[in-house]
């Protein structure tokens, strides 16, 4: 049998109580207020909905380890499914909200370097080893704590309903293994993992209640609206056939009510219904807007890098045209908040580069030239 790690004594057990006696239960406004002060802009309607769900959790977690009521008088525990496109703040969401607002351990890891138990890659319970990790070997604080699963919708391992007899009894890495092993996971009462993320075969073995745990998986889920779409078209075979011309979904799609009621969509697009059916409620992100967009721009990118370079004695000057061009680029490419940054880490290095650690204090523009074939950002120098 393997070993098994040697469970916390009652001084330690108490002072985990003790320490999740002391969170503060934010109620929902609360912690809404709390993510647009830390700098979350947009998507209103999730706020709300994660708000909410961070109440629900911290006040769960209270109750079991504090109060310690029984988990069957409880009910079940919740996870939620966050959808949209790329760079529209979903993973940014979960980590600002329990780990920066609650405090309780948080964990992200992408669910697409694990595979079925047998197979190269990491086992699914080693998620648990991670939480374990973050919450510095506390078996209970861990038990307390929230998993995201990101990239979760690419563990969806094909768009076809052909699928070979006997696939649910035999091992595969195509994504259907991995899923299943979610399924304890995600409405299990306890699951064991490895302590030492399963380096030694017969390490030792640690068993945590997962009464506690909340999972949150955020996934863009491209071409589900299509895939959801030929679900309701009258596609045919045969002579008198009338083709159905397929068009390339956009990136920025957002996802409806409609959608997210057919799970034979979810089941077409890949997934096995019964881990759709884990997620007590699916939460959709919409693409960020120009405003929007603006504001994380100059909040989360330019006001760091003034602060920075104000250090050095520079003045850093960013014109308005510029941040016009910068979101224009990313809603063109569709990139969301994840492209505002990297279209201007060049530029800010370039006037870095040209004015850190001069001996007089200098200003360094940021403007936009249009005098070629398409307008470009220039960096200049006044001392």
């Amino acid at each position: 049998m393997p070993n098994k790690i040697p469970q916390p004594d009652r001084d330690s057990t108490q002072r985990t109580r003790d320490r999740i006696a002391s969170l503060p239960l934010l109620a929902p406004p609360e912690c809404d207020a709390r993510l647009v002060e830390l700098g979350y802009r947009g998507q209103e309607s999730a706020r709300r909905a994660a708000s909410v769900l961070a109440y629900r959790h911290l006040r769960r977690i209270k109750r079991l380890f504090v109060d310690r009521i029984a988990s069957h008088e409880l009910g079940p525990r919740d996870n939620y499914l966050f959808l949209g496109p790329t760079g529209s703040g979903k993973t940014y969401l979960v980590e600002l909200l329990f780990r920066d607002v609650l405090q309780v351990p948080t964990i992200t890891v992408d669910v697409t370097q694990y595979s079925e138990t047998g197979y190269i890659g990491e086992d699914v319970n080693a998620i648990l080893a991670h939480l374990f990790e973050a919450a510095d070997q506390d078996l209970m604080w861990a038990a307390s704590g929230v998993v995201c699963l990101d990239e979760f919708d690419k563990l969806a391992s094909s768009r076809s309903n052909a699928r070979f007899a006997g696939e649910g009894t035999t091992k595969d890495v195509s994504g259907y293994g991995v899923q299943r092993g979610l399924l304890t996971l995600l409405s299990g009462n306890e699951a064991s993992f490895p302590a030492d993320f399963g380096f030694a075969h017969m390490g030792p073995k640690v068993s945590m209640p997962l009464w506690g745990v909340t999972f949150i998986a955020c996934g863009a889920f491209s071409g589900l609206k299509t895939t959801a779409d030929l679900l309701g078209s009258n596609e045919r075979i045969g002579f008198g056939r009338e083709g159905v011309p397929l068009r390339p979904e956009a990136i920025a799609v957002e996802l409806d009510e409609r959608i997210l009621e057919q799970t034979a969509a979810f089941t077409n697009y890949g997934f096995l219904p019964e881990l759709i059916g884990r997620f007590s409620r699916l939460v959709t992100f919409a693409p960020l807007g120009r405003d929007v967009l603006r504001d994380i721009l100059v909040t989360s990118t330019i006001e760091p890098y003034r602060r920075e370079f104000a250090e050095e004695g520079v003045t850093l000057e960013v014109d308005d045209d510029v941040l016009g061009h910068v979101v224009d680029g990313a809603l063109r490419r569709e990139l969301g908040a994840r492209g505002l940054r990297a279209a201007l880490v060049a530029h800010l290095e370039e006037a870095a580069f040209r004015c850190f650690g001069r001996p007089h204090p200098c200003t360094a523009r940021l403007t936009l030239g249009r005098d070629g074939p398409r307008p470009r950002i220039v960096v200049t120098v006044d001392d």
